[in-house]
């Protein structure tokens, strides 16, 4: 890929898990990142380090993404720091392991304050001050979204549902500005939300997923960070309002 150095990239949620890939990646190809997290500091700081030991350029900025006003002073933060922002990728999630028939009003608000409130409040902020020709938005959704394997997955699968169709919609009102909006949808993935929705036995659930994961394992969180750091390239300036699976054919059986 081209490199995206002089780009800058924010990164929500980006202290573990994909989100901390996605960091990876893109500092790997010379953009600028700004690393979001809520609570971690600890692991967002060796995020930082590890960016430093790439030679890549890495700024911390904390903030939950639940609350509005927050957003607002990230992005304007970013903005600040950097003096542009090229790339927002959302990959803050807050998991709510229910029902749909034993969820409460307050999961419903909660799960899509976050989960799909946060990328919409983002993307308008993002490309608010995105330059012309180049930019680049990237959401978050899961296999979970599709197919109904997991009942306790309901609140999550239909916030990233709203996701979707936000970014069909972003698509079409930002591509005159030269801003593509897509959505990765990563398969069952080893990170610390899987365990989270995992429930009774995280190790034997694995082990089930590979089994029916048709190239036999679990996704790790590079493998959705490569298809990430691919859509923020100039090789991807095509590409929008798309939903790509990246699971590995899990989605297949």
């Amino acid at each position: 890929m081209t490199s995206l150095s002089g780009r800058v990239a924010l990164i929500t949620g980006g202290s573990r898990g994909i989100g901390r890939a996605a960091v990876l990646a893109l500092a790997a190809t010379g953009a600028k990142v700004a690393i979001n997290y809520a609570h971690k500091e600890a692991d967002a700081r060796q995020t930082a380090e590890a960016v430093a030991q790439l030679g890549g350029d890495a700024w911390l900025v904390r903030g939950d993404v639940g609350e509005e006003a927050t957003v607002e002073a990230i992005f304007q933060g970013t903005r600040d720091h950097f003096g542009r922002l090229d790339i927002f990728v959302s990959c803050a999630v807050l998991p709510v392991a229910r029902t749909v028939l034993e969820m409460t009003s307050d999961d419903w608000e909660r799960t899509m304050r976050v989960n799909a409130r946060a990328f919409l409040l983002g993307s308008r902020l993002a490309a608010a001050g995105m330059r012309e020709g180049f930019g680049r938005i990237i959401a978050l959704s899961s296999t979970g979204t599709h197919f109904v394997r997991n009942l306790r997955y309901a609140p999550l699968a239909m916030a990233k549902g709203a996701v979707e169709a936000a970014v069909r919609f972003l698509a079409v009102e930002l591509a005159p500005r030269g801003i593509t909006v897509n959505v990765v949808a990563p398969g069952p993935t080893n990170t610390e939300a899987f365990d989270a929705m995992a429930g009774g036995d995280p190790a034997q659930l694995r082990a089930g997923l590979a089994a029916r994961t048709p190239m036999g394992r679990l996704g790790e969180p590079q493998d959705s960070a490569r298809l990430i750091a691919f859509l923020c390239s100039e090789e991807a300036q095509w590409i929008t309002g798309q939903l790509i699976f990246s699971d590995g054919g899990y989605s297949l059986r």
